[in-house]
This record gives structure tokens, C-alpha cells and sequence, in this order.
């Protein structure tokens, strides 16, 4: 009995005009507060942005497959043939693996051939070895290891081989392949100057290196090296031989290297020792004065 009481009362007051005019209202705009901040978070969510994820090596199905998954849109925008590096995969990525994106982006992607690129062996016979390098370049070669003979001709190309084996010009061989070459070293045991390295990439120290007549030795990565990306970042900071102690060192020689990327491990250039001139003194005996004044006496 009570309770249907209370019951009526409730709705005899939900259903007077000052009760039920602020109440329609304000459950109207409850409503619309839910759903706006529901349609701010689908929205929000939408244009959020996340990192791209690592391609590299990746074949491209499955690179496709890693894109799909992340609401990305993968493009192959060109193919180069690596020997180093497996067929088929991804060797290059833009946007880098990291960069934040938003979805639909497109991520453009280099690849590595299936099949090789073939090039004509061009002929290095009778080159200096700058000159050789620049043609290597210029055909899409790399130069290999150099070793040096007895000869007149110092630093100039006698042999040039591929996989160890003399090959002639004309021969198709893989585009990017390592071409060795044989050079001359003179007959009275020259050598050449030593160049310091520190704080190069291991690709610059390479260039440096064969550009001194050398060869690169063992080389190795400290703990800061986590990635192939951190690899072709890192920086020399030690080499042996060093050129503090050493200026000049035989033809063909091997340097071995030690890369990191933290940069308070690499050494400060020394500065070179400047001789100081001994200063005349002014307190030097003048024997002139001294032969004039016994003369007047």
C-alpha cells in the first residue's frame, strides 16, 4: 500500500511541467555527450599514428602480408641485384622502419632481383688503380681485395679476377659483383702512406683504405651495434696499424677496424707537434764592443 504510494507521488512530481521540462532536456543532452565522445574516439583512433615496422629481408609476400596487417599499402619502385644480400627480398624502405605514420600510407620498397643483373667485364689491364676503381663504379662494380706483385708499374692493374679466376673483358658477370685485382708494387719495397680512419663509416674507411693502395682487415662491431642499420651508421673508433706510431706501411696491406655509435669512444684527431723556434737572446756577449773599446784605450 505504501509502496503504490510512493510510487504515484513519484510520478505525479515526474509528471509536473517544472520537473519534466528540465529533465527531457537535460536526458537529451546526456545523449548527445555519449555520442559525441563516441564518435571522438572512433575519429581519434582512425588518424592515430603508429611506426612503420622493419621490411628489410623480408620476401615480398611476406613483406605485403606485414603491410596488409599494419593498414599499410606496400610499392615496389625498383629492383637492383645485391650478391650479398637473398633474391627476392626487400633491401630498402620509405618511410625507415621507426618513422610514425598514419594508415593507408604507402611504403615504397627497393627489392633485390630474383635473377641478376648481367654486365660486360669492361678491361682494367694498364690502369692506375684510381682509374680502375672509377670505371668499377661507373659499371656497377666494387673492388674486391687488391694484391700487389713485383713490377715496374707501380699501382698499375696487371690481373683482374672474378670469384679468383681471371676474367677477360666482354665476360657477363652479376652486376655489384667483387672484382680482385693484381697490381704492381715496384721492385725496391715502396710503400704507402697509412691513413687514418677514426670516426669514418666502415663504407668510407673501405674507400679510404683502397684509395691508399690497402686492403680491409678484420673489422668488428661493439655492443651499441643491435641492427644492419646500426652497422652502416657505426664509426671507427680504433684501427691497427695506427698512423700515430706508424706513417707508412707495405702495398696490399690489411687494416683490421673497430666501429661503434657512441661517439665519446672515438678519439680526437691529434693536432700536429709544431717544432718551437729557439728564441735569440739578447744577453749574448757582443765581442765588437768589446775590440772597439781596447782600441780607444
Amino acid at each position: 500500500m505504501f509502496k503504490q504510494k510512493l510510487i504515484d507521488f513519484a510520478k505525479k512530481i515526474l509528471s509536473h511541467p517544472l520537473v519534466k521540462t528540465p529533465l527531457l532536456a537535460f536526458s537529451i543532452l546526456a545523449v548527445a555527450v555519449i555520442i559525441f565522445f563516441t564518435f571522438l574516439h572512433i575519429f581519434s583512433r582512425h588518424g592515430r599514428s603508429f611506426p612503420v615496422p622493419d621490411l628489410s629481408s623480408l620476401t615480398i609476400e611476406q613483406a605485403t602480408e606485414l603491410a596488409k596487417d599494419k593498414r599499410l599499402r606496400l610499392e615496389i619502385t625498383d629492383s637492383v641485384y645485391i650478391v650479398t644480400r637473398k633474391p627476392g627480398t626487400v633491401i630498402e624502405q620509405n618511410p625507415k622502419s621507426g618513422t610514425f605514420v598514419k594508415a593507408n600510407r604507402r611504403v615504397f620498397v627497393t627489392t633485390n632481383a630474383v635473377n641478376p643483373i648481367m654486365e660486360d667485364m669492361p678491361n682494367l689491364i694498364g690502369l692506375s688503380l684510381r682509374q680502375a676503381k672509377s670505371v668499377l663504379q661507373l659499371q656497377g662494380f666494387k673492388i674486391g681485395s687488391l694484391s700487389f706483385v713485383p713490377d715496374i708499374a707501380v699501382n698499375n692493374v696487371l690481373e683482374q679476377k672474378y670469384k679468383g679466376e681471371e676474367v677477360e673483358s666482354g665476360t657477363q658477370i652479376p652486376k655489384g659483383s667483387e672484382i680482385n685485382l693484381v697490381l704492381g708494387k715496384g721492385f725496391y719495397n715502396e710503400r704507402t702512406v697509412l691513413p687514418r680512419v677514426i670516426g669514418l663509416t666502415l663504407a668510407e674507411a673501405r674507400n679510404l683504405l683502397h684509395d691508399a693502395s690497402l686492403n680491409l682487415g678484420r673489422y668488428s662491431f661493439d655492443e651499441t651495434i643491435f641492427d644492419k642499420a646500426d652497422s652502416l651508421n657505426a664509426m671507427v673508433y680504433s684501427q691497427y696499424p695506427n698512423p700515430t706510431g706508424e706513417t707508412s706501411i707495405s702495398f696490399g696491406a690489411r687494416v683490421d677496424l673497430w666501429l661503434t655509435l657512441n661517439e665519446s669512444r672515438i678519439p680526437p684527431e691529434p693536432k700536429p707537434e709544431i717544432e718551437e723556434e729557439e728564441e735569440e737572446t739578447d744577453d749574448e756577449f757582443d765581442y765588437s764592443e768589446m775590440e772597439i773599446e781596447e782600441v780607444i784605450e
